[in-house]
């Protein structure tokens, strides 16, 4: 669709935007999603990001059947670049951010644009997620790796006192779990490019820290349901470096919300770092602890000589602690 034709047609409630490389065996059923939607007044904008697969002709299909999807494609640059892409595309009041794998319930769009209408104050409103194994839709789980049904996000329903704390430890929602006001995403800006993984953890914390109130919408038949595939960047990606990105990233928006006058909000997130750090601390000691133990009993607690060579290298104090504690263990189980 070119910009005239998108200039006389009406602008949707809702934007969702659909970043896809390399997913054309996925993209019809995500798009399917939409379409079976009791609330049918919506865009959905795909962005091709330089996909090498059968994308572009399946996305032209697609548009064939229905005026109400958008094609957009560029060189290959990321989740974060195809999303911006999708952004400024977008004209709906509202925007939700679509996988080219994932899907949606049929009524999640309607129940978000009626949590809105009734709570005008909400600026996020997300839903419950789960996931499911490629080919099996209706196995459902609560966890990445498929082990729980067990309920573990947490409801909020505020402001950075009562979401940031949550979301400084980890992300509590899927991307497709949350429609968010257009207005919301102007002020807090695009996605950061540099972010391969992890974009949407990063962009929440930006939205909190900016201000947004996020409403979890409480009905078990509202949900985001994410595709778990060999292919899926969550299988394929390295997180650790990114989650040490976002952190920084916390770190520096502190320091300009500080600048700005945030002395509250800059105590909360000076407090939750700090507690942040001291988990991640502990959790670092109880590594190397397992780690020296384990050198421990492959050295022998006989084995002086290769004990004193742990022991320049754990520290002493440390070591004879952990020897103690091995050697007891070891007496108790040899009784």
């Amino acid at each position: 669709m070119d910009a005239a034709d998108r200039g006389q047609r009406r602008a949707p409630k809702v934007s969702v935007v659909i970043p896809s490389y390399n997913y054309a065996c996925f993209l019809g059923q995500a798009i399917a999603s939409l379409q079976a939607q009791s609330w049918a007044d919506w865009e959905a904008i795909i962005v091709d990001d330089g996909s090498t697969d059968d994308t572009e002709r399946v996305a032209a299909q697609l548009l064939g059947e229905d005026s109400r999807i958008v094609y957009v494609r560029q060189p290959n640059g990321g989740t974060s670049a195809a999303k911006n892409t999708g952004i400024r595309h977008a004209s709906g009041e509202y925007l939700m951010f679509l996988d080219a794998d994932d899907l949606l319930t049929t009524n999640k769009l309607a129940a978000h644009i009626g949590h809105f209408q009734n709570n005008p104050h909400i600026d996020i409103s997300y839903s419950r997620f789960r996931y499911f194994l490629d080919g099996h839709e209706s196995c459902l789980f609560t966890k990445l790796d498929l082990s729980s049904e067990q309920e573990w996000a947490v409801a909020i329903d505020g402001r950075h006192d009562v979401a940031l704390p949550v979301f400084l430890r980890g992300n509590n929602m899927a991307i497709h779990a949350a429609m968010v006001r257009k207005s919301m995403i102007d002020r807090v800006g695009d996605f950061d490019t540099e972010m391969r993984a992890l974009e949407d953890w990063d962009y929440w914390l930006r939205c909190i820290l900016r201000g947004a109130h996020l409403a979890f919408l409480d009905n078990p038949q509202v949900l985001a349901l994410t595709r778990v595939h060999k292919n899926s960047a969550t299988q394929t990606l390295d997180f650790s470096d990114y989650k040490l990105r976002v952190y920084e990233k916390v770190r520096q928006e502190a320091l300009g919300l500080r600048g700005e006058g945030e002395e509250r909000l800059q105590a909360l997130l000076d407090k939750e770092l700090q507690r942040l750090e001291r988990r991640e601390r502990k959790r670092l000691l109880k590594t190397q602890r397992r780690a020296l133990q384990a050198r421990i009993r492959g050295a022998g607690l006989l084995d002086f000589r290769e004990l004193s060579l742990i022991a320049e290298q754990y520290g002493r104090i440390n070591c004879l602690a952990v020897y103690l504690r091995v050697l007891l263990k070891s007496l108790s189980e040899w009784r």
